[in-house]
């Protein structure tokens, strides 16, 4: 079976499976890429992002309860803006915990802004959403997106933003956070 017509169809057939497997393998690597929820949370912190090291941008928004919220009035203080919407299954999940770590911190100062993307939400279930997690921090609304797209340009819901006291942003965490990634981030932000 030393054939020349062998040795071709042997040939082609290795040609075959080395371009179905890197067909397979560029499909692997374009579906990670394209689905990023597959990737651990860890890598959903932007350590690039151009805000890093930098003061947080300074926004004024009416609270949930009707007052208007600077930011600005919290320099000094660590503050963590949680940018979420009542339709974010992600956010509903890490609610509880970010409600656990205010209670936990608030007494050393932590600040919570719930910011909810409002522009694409609605009051009441903006309302339904804080009393079913018992939400003790200020709810944010940001009803045409000045802040969430055009200031901070998050791309996508959950987005966490971690301030230190002097103002300058730490670190940004974009996508669900582990109980273990709050507790050592929100640690971050309070020395």
């Amino acid at each position: 079976m030393d054939s020349p017509v062998f040795r071709i169809r042997l040939q082609k057939w290795a040609i075959f499976v080395m371009l179905t497997a890197t067909a397979l393998a560029i499909g692997v690597i374009v579906a990670l890429e394209v689905f990023p929820l597959e990737r651990s949370s860890q890598q959903n912190v932007l350590a690039s992002s151009p805000l890093i090291g930098k003061q947080a941008p300074d926004f004024t928004l009416m609270t949930l309860g009707g007052t208007e919220v600077s930011l600005s009035q919290f320099r000094g203080q660590p503050v963590l803006i949680n940018f979420w919407a009542t339709w974010c299954l992600p956010c509903r999940e890490e609610m509880p915990e970010l409600v656990r770590s205010y209670e936990s911190h608030k007494a050393e100062g932590l600040i919570i802004l719930g910011l909810n993307l409002t522009y694409s939400d609605s009051l009441p279930d903006v309302e339904t959403f804080a009393s079913e997690f018992n939400i003790t921090f200020p709810i944010l609304l940001d009803k045409d997106g000045a802040v969430a797209e055009r200031l901070y340009r998050i791309p996508g819901v959950p987005t966490s933003i971690f301030i230190k006291r002097d103002g300058t942003i730490e670190r940004i965490q974009v996508g669900i956070m582990t109980p273990r990634q709050i507790d050592q981030y929100v640690a971050e932000i309070l020395r």
